[in-house]
């Protein structure tokens, strides 16, 4: 069980990629106060748990409806994590994220800055730079490596640790993003790239060692 937790709070923590959405929650909230920015960074983590925890514990309801095995899931997501991983070890765009090029470029001036009704906790910021493809997946993904509720638990609680790590992290974008510099985010997501392709040839291996072990049966 402690290594199912650890599991779970690494893999999360590379998918989410707190330091990865500082400078994407910094471009999108330059022209927004101290206060705005806390609500938006609030209301983002909200959401995002909420999504994130229907999948943990609906996830396998959906995976039944359609059809779909849990190996053919782990499959899927491994290769999606991969691609995620070695998009990070290459720093190349995510194309799921986009936008981040707003970080680099100067706060707006009054005049030409978004309405206040622009709000960009929900799209991007919740949805998908903190529950997107990848960390949608992972939860279904983790949830049925221990049967019974006690695994949703687990994941649930896995979930409220990383976002709550994540908005402490994200809180700070500026300070962060200004300590750490260029050199110091291009080593932290090469790090988190490296794991990520990892966890996702293993979640492979897992799910293509039954299929194989069937069809070895059947033969």
């Amino acid at each position: 069980m402690l290594a199912f937790v650890l599991l779970s709070l690494s893999s999360l923590f590379a998918v989410i990629d707190p330091l990865g959405c500082l400078p994407f929650f910094s471009g999108l909230t330059a022209h927004q106060t101290e206060r705005q920015k806390r609500r938006t960074l609030y209301r983002a983590l909200v959401v995002s748990f909420c999504v994130l925890a229907l999948f943990t514990w609906l996830g396998n309801a959906l995976l039944a409806l359609f059809g779909i095995t849990i190996d053919a899931f782990r499959i899927a997501g491994g290769v999606i994590f991969f691609g995620i991983g070695l998009d990070m070890i290459q720093s190349q765009p995510r194309r799921w994220r986009t936008g981040i090029s707003r970080s680099a470029e100067p706060a707006p001036q009054e005049a030409d800055a978004p309405h206040q009704d622009d709000d960009p906790s929900i799209t991007p910021l919740a949805i998908p730079l903190l529950a997107g493809p990848g960390s949608i997946t992972t939860v279904m993904v983790l949830r049925p490596e221990i049967p019974g509720p006690t695994g949703a638990i687990l994941v649930t609680a896995a979930l409220v640790v990383i976002l709550s790590l994540t908005g402490l992290i994200v809180a700070g974008a500026d300070r962060v993003l200004g300590r750490l510099g260029r050199t110091g985010m291009r080593i932290i997501e090469k790090l988190m790239g490296l794991l990520l392709t990892v966890i996702a040839v293993q979640l492979i291996i897992d799910g293509l060692v039954p299929v194989v072990v069937d069809l070895a049966e059947r033969l």
